[in-house]
């Protein structure tokens, strides 16, 4: 699942990863992405983007989260950001990411990063 408010950088990424072979869903906000969620979807992988229009990506994370309990799973997730890393990662509103890379982002260091966590899940 992408969340990411800016349509440009929203096609980018799905178009990038629909040709690694995922099936992609990307929303615009916030509430978009909650609603694929209430209606049943469940994301093997986030990739969102923290400060959307509506609010903080991280409520996205948090509604898995919450689908990953009831599940027993745990979905990686990608938060990308334009803002300082170290600013986003230590902000309380922003955590429970894996992983924070900034934008613009590397389609080459974020491919990688999506092998890797995928890996690990695999493995659990």
């Amino acid at each position: 699942m992408i969340v990411e408010d800016e349509a440009v950088t929203r096609t980018a990424l799905a178009v990038l990863l629909e040709h690694q072979g995922a099936i992609v869903i990307s929303v615009g906000s916030i509430q978009e992405g909650i609603q694929a969620l209430q209606s049943g979807f469940q994301p093997d992988l986030l990739v969102s983007n923290i400060r959307l229009p509506d609010g903080n990506g991280a409520r996205v994370l948090e509604a898995i989260r919450q689908q990953d309990a009831e599940y027993k799973r745990q979905t990686p997730a990608i938060a990308l950001t334009g803002e300082a890393i170290e600013m986003i990662r230590h902000d309380p509103d922003s955590a429970g990411f894996e992983i924070y890379l900034p934008k613009p982002y590397d389609s080459e260091i974020l491919l990688t990063t999506i092998a890797r966590l995928m890996s690990d899940r695999a493995r659990e």
